[in-house]
């Protein structure tokens, strides 16, 4: 499965909303940048994935509180906006130069995550350490993705045999998305092209797969979904 994705490197649908959320909560602190910490508290306040998988190895609750008590203490300050910001607030792109090592053509919330655990001086490594053994948890993001793919999933929506997953499509699809939701499709020359849409809990659902597709392509007055 692959998420969406553009020539250039870029977040995926539920990395943006993962970014908008923690927009809200800096500024409700105070903070005219985004940095792992709010990015982190924003991951786990969602509740998906990748946190879903590490949520069997640590606490998630503690690791709220630890990373707010760390935030709430005298030796905290916010992070640093660039020294050319050029615009009002700005959300730390935690995951992109990771996603470029990895070799993906997006970057994910998974590769935010992977990224704080790896910086170990980071708010958030600093209170999971803690609770948790951090290589136990960036070991359990990567196994999740570097689990083969098991065919269409049971809510996919098909395209129609003409369609391709072009890059148009993947931007009409995301505009279409529900909000709270982001979506996956395969990319097997061997298989037929399908999308399934997430929810925040990491569930899908057929009927709603179906409805943002066929409203994508309407959108682009292009056949509707198959099967």
């Amino acid at each position: 499965m692959a998420q969406s994705f553009d020539r250039a490197i870029s977040p995926t649908p539920h990395c943006y909303e993962i970014q908008g959320r923690a927009a809200e909560i800096a500024r409700s602190l105070g903070s005219p940048v985004a940095g792992a910490e709010h990015l982190f508290l924003a991951m786990l306040h969602d509740g998906g994935f990748p946190v879903s998988v590490i949520r069997d190895l640590v606490d998630l609750d503690a690791a709220e509180t630890a990373v707010l008590a760390i935030l709430a203490g005298p030796d905290y300050s916010p992070p640093e906006p660039p020294a050319v910001l050029g615009r009002s607030f700005f959300v730390q792109p935690w995951g992109a130069d990771l996603a470029f090592e990895l070799g993906d053509s997006h970057y994910g919330v998974e590769h935010i995550l992977l990224a704080v655990l790896r910086r170990r001086d980071c708010i958030p490594a600093r209170a999971l350490a803690g609770l948790a053994d951090l290589d136990a948890l960036a070991a359990a993001v990567q196994q999740a993705l570097a689990a083969p793919p098991a065919g269409p999933p049971p809510d996919a929506a098909f395209l129609p045999a003409e369609q391709e997953m072009d890059a148009p499509l993947r931007r009409a699809i995301a505009r279409a998305l529900p909000a709270g939701t982001t979506f996956g499709f395969n990319i097997q020359p061997d298989e037929r092209t399908w999308v399934h849409v997430i929810g925040a809990d990491g569930e899908g659902d057929r009927a709603r797969s179906r409805a943002v597709l066929t409203a994508a392509l309407a959108g682009l007055n292009r056949p509707g979904v198959e099967g």
